[in-house]
């Protein structure tokens, strides 16, 4: 029942019949109270934050989340919903302000790169994002997504020779990403090579079978 409040937390009110919302306000309630007295753990908060983001309570969540910081300055997840609350308001650079100070704290969480590395990149810094999104793929280097991501920024800013090969070694790495072969066909063709692109989309569409 509180998993399903937490995930339902953020339909408005009006969208539901009078009986199916007073049960979902109970559940919400015990799903609330049930974080309340873990409130001493830090992912308690982070909990409570969602809850409070999903409702709309964007002070509420952000008041959760900094106290999850506070109860453990290297407990990543605080940060990164906090950022992420920060972009849904549209304020990236407080994020961006927030995601610095946890690196400060936390500098080998690839995460946190990499949400800065975003961050970076929609204020139209992407000079100031590679090394974020680099840094992100170094330090996680199971994570494809952070790798795929890193390459298309590499072409995005001109440096396509490095992002295919960044993507090249990628896929040796990660084989059935979709992501990353899709990539290597769109930036060999841009570039020109069609040998390779066919390849590599010959590589997706056995892969699509």
């Amino acid at each position: 029942r509180g998993e399903a409040a937490r995930v339902l937390a953020g339909i408005p009110a009006g969208e539901l019949p009078p009986a199916q919302k007073g049960v979902l306000d109970k559940a919400t309630e015990e799903y609330r109270q049930t974080q309340l007295v873990n409130a001493d753990w830090p992912q308690a908060q982070v909990n409570l934050g969602n809850l409070y983001a999903a409702q709309g309570k964007i002070d509420a969540a952000v008041a959760a989340y900094t106290t999850a910081s506070e109860l453990n300055p290297w407990f990543v997840p605080a940060y990164v919903n906090l950022a992420d609350l920060y972009r849904r308001q549209g304020e990236d650079a407080q994020a961006e302000q927030l995601l610095r100070r946890a690196i400060a704290r936390v500098p080998d969480a690839g995460t946190l790169h990499y949400v800065l590395g975003l961050n970076l990149a929609r204020q139209q810094q992407v000079d100031a994002a590679l090394p974020e999104l680099h840094a992100a793929a170094t330090q996680d280097p199971d994570n494809a997504r952070y790798v795929y991501v890193y390459a298309v920024a590499l072409h995005s800013s001109g440096k396509i020779e490095q992002g295919i090969r960044v993507l090249k070694e990628a896929q040796t790495r990660f084989p059935h990403d979709r992501d990353i072969l899709a990539a290597l066909v769109a930036f060999n063709r841009d570039k020109g090579d069609t040998e390779e692109a066919q390849r590599y989309a010959e590589k997706l569409r056995q892969l699509n079978q």
